[in-house]
Order: structure tokens, then C-alpha cells, then sequence
């Protein structure tokens, strides 16, 4: 099992010394030291090291404390937990170290039983916390997906219209399918449909249906009713129905 890598950023060379040698009798992986924070970033970033917590001091060299040093590196490292150590008690500081959302504090000087305890506590919070987050990332996915589908669903159905004997008409795309499969018709044979779905299950006159087919001048009666019967081949004989010789309509689901 691998050891847990601890990253010190601490301003004092004895004290960060100290602090390394503690942490490696303790079982844990020292894989760093640094003063301030141009050095952090340069471990972080060129020397590549990963650490799975930090121990920051709170008064670093330099015009950055760790407490704004704290709050950087919850953007480059929001998964890392950070305990603060720091000789000052005063309440000013705590609350202000609070608001980096931080591990755990240490009063200077600790034993190292507390610093072990406040180490565990920290990585056992942050895994938990990690873990809480991990699961809202996956709900949050899920929802997305979940609206996404919907949002089709609603635009499919809004766009189709469900006719009997397993017919659908998609009026976007001015297809016929029968199941999952399109029905070759001809462009005069789905102006037809395409007519009757504009009104679905009501009366359509033959006229309308004529001025929509052939719109400069209608071809007449027979020219109708021959276009009508090849296309009423290629479909359920039922699927346009006569009303009483005064028009037609399709017969919705």
C-alpha cells in the first residue's frame, strides 16, 4: 500500500526539518518542503509532485500568507486537504484560516500524537468529501442526460404525429415511416399526407387537397383519384379514409 505523500510549507528550515523527520517515523511520505509561495507553485508545477495533503504554515517568506496561498491552491488542487500550522491563536486568524475551508489547525508547538490524529481526520474528511462530490458531479450528469432525452422527446413529439395501424408522420423531415422504416411515396403522394396531418383526424375537401397537389391548376377529378389509389396501395387501405364523398381525413392513433 502506498504511503500518503504530505507536502510542508513551512517558513522555518528546523522546524520544516523536524516536521519532515515526525511525519516519516509516523509512516507518512514527505514529498517536499517549501518556504513560500513561488516555491510551492515550482514543486507543483515543475517538479510534478502530487501530494495527497498539505501542511501549511500560516506565515510564509514573502508578501503571500498561507492562508491566501490556501485559497490558490483550491483552485489548482480541490481535491488536496490543507491543515494549518501556525504559532497564533488569535481568533481574527482562526476564523479567517476557516474560510479557505481548511482540515484541521495546529497550535504550535503540537505533539505528534494530535498532528497524526489531525492527519487522519483531515484525509479520512476529505475523502468523504470528495466522494459527496463525486456523487453530486454523477446525479448532476445524469439530470443532464435526463433533460437532454426529454427535450428530444418533447421536440419528436411535437414534430410527429401518431396515426393508426403503426403509422407516424414526421412533419419536420415530411416522412411517412411505418414502424422504423420510411414508406416510399412519391413528392405528389406525401404533399397528400402532408395535408391531412396538417389537420389530423379532421375532414380535408378534395379541393383542398387538389390546389395542394398541383397548386397553379388542379388536374381534376381523375388525375385525384389516381394518385389517391397508388398511394392507398402502399399503405393500410384504412389509413385515409372517405368522409361521405366530402373529403378525407387520416385516422390518428
Amino acid at each position: 500500500m502506498s504511503k500518503v505523500k504530505i507536502l510542508i510549507v513551512e517558513d522555518e528550515p528546523i522546524i520544516a526539518l523536524n516536521l519532515k523527520q515526525v511525519l516519516t517515523t509516523l509512516g507518512y511520505e514527505p514529498c517536499g518542503i517549501s518556504n513560500n509561495r513561488c516555491n510551492t507553485m515550482k514543486l507543483l508545477n515543475e517538479e510534478k509532485v502530487n501530494p495527497d495533503l498539505i501542511l501549511m504554515d500560516i506565515y510564509l517568506q514573502g508578501p503571500t500568507t498561507g492562508i491566501v496561498l490556501a485559497k490558490e491552491l483550491k483552485g489548482i488542487l480541490p481535491n488536496v486537504p490543507v491543515i494549518f500550522l501556525t504559532a497564533n491563536s488569535e481568533l481574527a486568524t482562526i476564523k479567517e484560516a476557516s474560510e479557505t475551508f481548511a482540515y484541521g489547525y495546529l497550535i504550535k508547538p503540537y505533539k505528534k500524537s494530535h498532528l497524526q490524529a489531525a492527519i487522519e481526520i483531515a484525509l479520512k474528511k476529505s475523502q468523504e468529501d470528495n466522494k459527496n462530490n463525486f456523487d453530486l458531479d454523477a446525479i448532476k450528469n445524469i439530470n443532464k442526460t435526463l433533460e437532454h432525452k426529454l427535450s428530444l422527446d418533447l421536440e419528436t413529439k411535437s414534430r410527429t404525429i401518431k396515426l393508426k395501424y403503426g403509422y407516424l408522420f414526421d412533419k419536420e423531415k415530411e416522412i411517412l415511416y411505418f414502424g422504423n422504416e420510411p414508406v416510399k411515396l412519391t413528392s405528389k403522394e406525401i404533399e397528400i399526407i402532408k395535408v391531412l396531418c396538417q389537420t389530423p383526424g379532421q375532414n380535408v375537401s378534395q379541393e383542398q387537397l387538389e390546389y395542394a397537389i398541383w397548386k397553379d391548376e388542379p388536374a381534376g377529378y381523375a388525375a385525384f383519384r389516381s394518385l389517391l389509389f397508388r398511394l392507398r396501395n402502399k399503405i393500410h387501405k384504412d389509413l385515409i379514409s372517405n368522409q361521405n364523398n366530402t373529403g378525407y381525413k387520416i385516422e390518428l392513433l
